[in-house]
């Protein structure tokens, strides 16, 4: 026989568990905001122990229990044990049903959980199914008989067993563990998906600013040299007036006219963009020169080597186009350049007074000794 005070120590368990199964299940409803389940499940947990600790009035002995109360306490305990397989079953079905087979419709927890008329059936119908199979074939083989245990149990044979809490309940949780089993497969899968996501994203984005940095470097790379804002307006070109001084002089900006007609004109005329090309001042070109500003602010002469990639002339502008463009341009540049030096070239020979001045685009006069003084020159247009 088990001791008296095993027999104690399990009660106070029991009973115990009872209390802690209230309030612990309470909050959980509260918390998941369906209250079906856990109140349920208390329900038929208080029905399980509360049989249980019945026995005591009998010290849990079940020699000294009556007939009646052994076969009661043996199949209370079972309906109560299928009815928790049963709840327990229909929180398996719509906690994983909500995985694999998702709505449409964005869904809360508490519409995850919602009752549903089909958990009638593992929480009703299934407990009264067994208990029908099960109290027939018991009381007929006679099975339930006191032993040496805590409560009364089928025995006689001891196969009759399976047709209580030990069989039965083991029919839910088949299809359960399948269900449990592909949730959480497809929730492995998702998160996998998400982190390679994340992944993709990360590399993508820092592909992106490699690539933005790389063409903001490039764009860097072949930008022009810093200039002042032109406005709308431009200045008169003959700054001999007194209206400007010396040091406005300087600070304005200048152009580069080149005095030989035989020179590299289409230099002058590379443009990216259909606005003017103001070239900046000496002072605001270079931070580190020191030279005075010329005197003179049409004809500033440039004597540098005409073939010179590195010349300033070619390095006041900056075309940043396309090849193709660029070369289109530079190849239109060209030939107008060689129609103005075959222009030049003819009319000097016919006559001296005329040439075709590329930067203004004027035919000018130049002065000659037997013609006039220089204030008699004058420019005609096209």
């Amino acid at each position: 026989m088990l001791p008296f005070a095993l027999k104690v120590v399990w009660f106070c368990l029991s009973f115990t568990g009872i209390i802690a199964c209230w309030v612990v299940l309470s909050i959980f409803s509260r918390a998941i905001g369906s209250s079906w389940g856990p109140h349920l499940y208390s329900i038929f947990a208080t029905i399980l122990q509360g049989i249980f600790c019945l026995g005591m009035v009998y010290d849990m002995n079940p020699f000294r229990m009556p007939k009646a109360f052994c076969i009661a306490q043996t199949f209370i305990i079972y309906y109560a044990a299928w009815s928790l397989t049963g709840v327990c079953a229909a929180f398996t079905f719509a906690t994983t049903g909500s995985v694999l087979w998702p709505s449409s419709m964005i869904r809360t927890t508490a519409s995850t959980l919602a009752w549903d008329n089909r958990y009638y059936f593992p929480i009703l119908i299934f407990p009264l199914a067994c208990l029908s199979i099960s109290v027939p074939v018991l009381l007929k083989l006679d099975a339930i008989r006191p032993t040496d245990d805590l409560h009364c149990d089928a025995s006689h044979p001891i196969w009759g067993r399976f047709l209580g809490y030990a069989g039965f309940s083991m029919l839910p949780t088949i299809p359960c563990f399948f269900l449990s089993a592909a949730a959480a497969y497809r929730v492995l899968q998702i998160h996998i998906n998400n982190q390679r996501s994340q992944v993709f994203r990360t590399t993508r984005s820092y592909s992106r600013s490699q690539f933005s940095s790389d063409r903001h470097a490039t764009t860097l790379e072949f930008a022009s040299p810093i200039t002042l804002p032109v406005t709308a307006t431009t200045a008169p070109l003959d700054l001999e007036t007194s209206c400007f001084s010396e040091s406005q002089k300087g600070a304005l900006p200048r152009l580069i006219i080149n005095e030989d007609p035989l020179d590299h004109v289409d230099d002058m005329y590379e443009i990216d963009d259909p606005s003017p090309h103001v070239l900046p001042s000496p002072v605001f070109a270079s931070p580190s020169s020191h030279q005075k500003s010329p005197t003179r602010w049409e004809a500033t002469a440039t004597t540098s080597n005409l073939d010179d990639e590195f010349s300033p002339r070619r390095q006041t502008t900056s075309i940043p186009a396309s090849g193709k463009f660029r070369l289109l341009i530079r190849s239109t540049l060209q030939v107008k350049g060689w129609l103005t030096r075959i222009i030049n070239r003819y009319s000097r020979r016919a006559c001296p007074a005329f040439k075709i001045k590329p930067c203004t685009g004027y035919l000018a006069v130049d002065p000659v000794s037997d013609v006039g003084s220089a204030d008699s020159s004058e420019t005609l247009p096209y």
